[in-house]
């Protein structure tokens, strides 16, 4: 996501000492001045934006800052087209962004998979393959589907070719008519809008044979992140220029999941980046099953 600040940054010298400090607040993030702009623009692109942090970060060193909500970057409304973008040119830049280590919610996953003989995986938004290797170490056969080429170039790099993985985005789902044992899918479902969220979990239900297990991860209310950023909609949250966060609790979830055999939700905590000394985002594991 793309976020755009008013600073009174005049010097290049100035505008690299605060780069230097964003980047340890953000160590993953593309930042660059424009001082040629009457408003000297910082422009900070990342997943995930803290704009707090941000303004803080800029002021202790003497500045001033502020965001511009729309100063460039019109409303996205979540284009495959322009995600792909976007993701891509982080997977570009920024290669492994997430580290190698599978998140706590895919080692669940793994566990209740192997519990209950589950062989055969989806992972939409499978990225880089830092969530499916648990999957594929357990010996199990993974298909994957990632709107980014370049992820999908490095997944093969660093695990190798054995993973088929389509290349889309989730909202074109399905990519074929096979039929899974099981699916996972580790966050992505809340930066959809509404409607894209109901269409991605009864396209996976879909994609489940009978007594099969979908787990989805999604960021909960309780999360530190809530309610960072303009409110969009109802406990959804811009961050950036034209990305979005819905975040769930427990209520919402039965709401978005109770049709489709749902059997156990819970709420854990994810660490969101080893390198930043912030505490964990909390998510809420959602396991189902159909046909029970």
């Amino acid at each position: 996501m793309i976020e755009i600040f008013k600073t009174n940054i005049q010097a290049q010298s100035q505008a690299e000492k605060v780069m230097d400090a964003l980047a340890k607040v953000l160590p993953n993030a593309r930042i660059s001045f424009d001082l040629d702009d009457r408003d000297k623009v910082l422009r900070i692109e990342n997943p995930d934006i803290d704009t707090d942090a941000v303004v803080a970060t800029v002021g202790n060193l003497g500045f001033k800052c502020n965001v511009i909500p729309d100063k460039v970057c019109p409303d996205m409304r979540n284009s495959a087209e322009n995600m792909k973008g976007f993701w891509d040119g982080s997977f570009v830049e920024h290669k492994a962004m997430w580290g190698f280590e599978p998140t706590r919610s895919a080692a669940i996953a793994k566990d209740l998979f192997m519990q209950h003989g589950v062989k055969d995986v989806l992972v939409p938004g499978i990225g880089y393959g830092r969530n499916a290797r648990v999957f594929t170490e357990s010996g199990m056969k993974v298909t994957g589907i990632e709107i980014s080429p370049a992820a999908i170039e490095m997944a093969e790099n660093y695990y190798g070719s054995g993973m088929k993985i389509y290349n889309g985005s989730v909202t074109d789902m399905p990519f074929d008519s096979h039929l899974y044992d099981g699916i996972f899918c580790y966050g992505l479902l809340y930066l959809l809008d509404a409607d894209q969220r109901k269409k991605m979990i009864r396209d996976c239900y879909n994609q489940l044979k009978q007594g099969g297990w979908m787990i989805f991860s999604v960021v909960s209310k309780n999360s530190p992140n809530y309610g960072k950023g303009k409110e969009v909609a109802v406990d959804t949250f811009e961050i950036g220029k034209g990305g979005q966060i819905f975040f769930y609790d427990m209520e919402t979830v039965k709401r978005d999941f109770s049709r489709y055999g749902l059997t156990d939700l819970f709420e854990i905590e994810e660490p969101h980046n080893l390198a930043m000394s912030k505490p964990p985002f909390r998510f809420i594991v959602i396991q189902c099953r159909k046909g029970i």
